[in-house]
Order: structure tokens, then sequence, then C-alpha cells
């Protein structure tokens, strides 16, 4: 069990980074707060609770159901591969036509702090894709792994989510000439791709030695 700790955790820090990377209401969201010095650390800081909930109920929920059911186990990671592929192939389609984020484009946001937070919140809590996408795919990428390598997963997925909001939160007003660019979305796209399609390939070559599903001591 050891030897799969490193790689739970570098894993849940891939599959974070890469599902976060990409133009969304929450990403517009924060930039624009960030852009408009109107409490940008309100905004990322509701976005990643929210990011940590939606990965915890994946880890410790789905993925934790999965693996108290050995037979599911080597379904669950080919599950989640299938999850990383389309998601991957998404990103790929995306790169042919790159949208961008361009926080000029929308009004300020008035209110105080906690009023910025909870519209952060309510564009998350309240959307019913993440608990149909997000879910999903933490609980199945993370199911795989034994316990402590759940736990580690998870551990990874909040510190990426954490470190994107962050940087969005804080960095925004110089990101946002970045965002604003085509050409840099589409190298995004291509590079989120290509991580998710790499993990894929890891679950897939776990499943086919026989890694998942058997007890780990």
């Amino acid at each position: 069990m050891a030897e799969l700790l490193p790689a739970a955790l570098v894993q849940g820090v891939g599959v974070s980074a890469a599902h976060l990377m990409g133009v969304s209401a929450l990403n517009a969201f924060v930039l624009r707060q960030a852009l408009h010095r109107h409490h940008p650390l309100a905004a990322g800081t509701a976005g990643a609770l929210s990011d940590a909930l939606f990965i915890l109920l994946g880890a410790t929920g789905i993925g934790a159901l999965l693996t108290g059911l050995p037979a599911l186990a080597p379904l669950a990671a080919w599950g989640g591969a299938a999850f990383l592929c389309w998601h991957g192939g998404k990103a790929f389609r995306a790169a042919r036509h790159p949208r961008v984020i361009d926080a000029r484009a929308t009004s300020q946001d008035a209110g105080p702090a906690r009023q910025v937070a909870a519209t952060a919140l309510g564009l998350t809590l309240l959307n019913p894709h993440p608990y149909l996408d997000s879910v999903v795919l933490f609980g199945a990428v993370s199911a795989p792994f034994p316990a402590g390598g759940r736990t580690l997963f998870a551990l990874g997925a909040i510190a990426a989510s954490c470190a994107w909001y962050a940087l969005l939160a804080l960095g925004g007003a110089r990101l946002a000439p970045l965002f604003r660019s085509p050409q840099a979305w589409r190298v995004l796209d291509v590079l989120v791709g290509t991580l998710m399609w790499a993990f894929a390939l890891s679950l897939v070559w776990r499943a086919l030695h026989g890694e998942v599903g058997k007890p780990h001591g």
C-alpha cells in the first residue's frame, strides 16, 4: 500500500487542477472580483470551500462506498478512466474553439464581503452540475485507492483547489489579460486534456495489472 500513497496524492493534485482550469461561472466571478478589487479573497475562499465539499463527498462518500465493495473496485477504476477520458476529450474539443474570460465585460458586483461569498457559494452549491460531475469524478478516480490513499487524494485535490482560487483572487488583476487570450486558453485546454488522459491511462494500467480491488494491509 505504501507505494500507492504518493501516487494518490499526485493524482489528487493533478485531477483537481485539470478539473478547475476552465471557463466557468465561478472562475469568471472570482476573477471579476479580483479585477475590481472587491473582496476577491471572500469569493476565492467560498469557491475553495465549496470545491472541498465536492471533493470530500466524492472521495470519502462514493469512493469509500465503492471500495467497501471489493468486486466493484475494478469497475470503479474503469469508470474513473472513462470519466477522465471524457473530460480530456472535452478539453481537446474546447482547444479547437477556445472561449475566454473577459472580466471587463461585466459590471462590478457591489455589496459586503458576505454577499460576495454568498454569491460564489450560490454559483456552485445551487448548481446541479458539480454534484453530477465533480462528486462522481472524484469518487470514481479515488475509489481504487485504499482508505489512506483516498485521504491523500482528497488532501491533494483540496490543496490544488486552494492554490487555484488563491491564484485567481490574489493575482487576478495581473492574470486578466491572459484569461482574455484565446491562444492561452488553447494551450491550457491541451494541457488539461493531456493530464486527464494520462491519469486515465494510469487507472487502466492498474486495473489491467490487478492493482485494484485487492485488500491492503
